[in-house]
């Protein structure tokens, strides 16, 4: 948690309080399925939980934002977002039904009412989003086919309706032969710590 405190000083009772319990409820799930890699358990709050909030350095989500988590996994980074966000609505999906199970569960263990979690591909959601996040699911052109269906055509924060998607790697390759505008930060530009400067980046793609 100091961790969290260090780079989010401003988080309210409920907001530390929510985040707090995740050790014990990931601890818990991670023993009944491999949510997250059992070596990388001990480094949730740095490699996973301030990983996610990565995305909160980048833009601040007005209230009744709508955000898309595509391939959310155990939940990163759709659950710390939405602690983060309680006035901001997000819905994460993954292929895997057990994942989902764990998503639903942890937002109904820590209080989460802006959340919800289905079983879905990509291909089959339907919904319109202001934002998708997403970490590192897939190559950025292939993610971008798939989730060009999903953005509202409105927009109302002051960064433009797009994808906002945590990267690791030299993304050179990935990116030489892609037409559109991404925008790269690196996440040491937010966080000091050692694991950050490793090839860590923010990716932002306007729809």
């Amino acid at each position: 948690m100091d961790i969290i405190n260090k780079y989010f000083p401003n988080l309210t009772d409920k907001q530390k309080e929510q985040i707090a319990q995740l050790d014990a409820l990931y601890r818990e799930w991670n023993a009944k399925i491999n949510v997250i890699s059992r070596k990388d358990i001990d480094n949730l709050y740095e490699h996973h939980v301030l990983h996610s909030m990565a995305i909160a350095k980048a833009i601040n989500f007005k209230d009744r934002t709508e955000i898309l988590d595509f391939g959310c996994g155990g939940g990163f980074p759709g659950i710390p977002l939405a602690i983060l966000f309680p006035e901001c609505r997000f819905k994460l999906i993954d292929g895997t039904g057990k994942k989902i199970r764990v998503c639903n569960e942890v937002a109904e263990a820590i209080g989460l009412k802006n959340l919800k979690a289905e079983h879905l591909r990509g291909e089959e959601e339907k919904g319109k989003y202001d934002f998708v996040v997403s970490r590192a699911v897939m190559q950025l052109p292939d993610l971008m086919k798939i989730i060009k269906k999903n953005f509202k055509k409105t927009q109302q924060n002051a960064l433009p309706n797009g994808l906002l998607c945590l990267k690791g790697g030299n993304l050179n390759e990935e990116l030489k032969s892609y037409s559109r505008v991404a925008e790269i930060t690196p996440l040491s530009t937010f966080f000091d710590e050692e694991w950050f400067a490793q090839d860590k980046q923010l990716v932002y793609v306007p729809c």
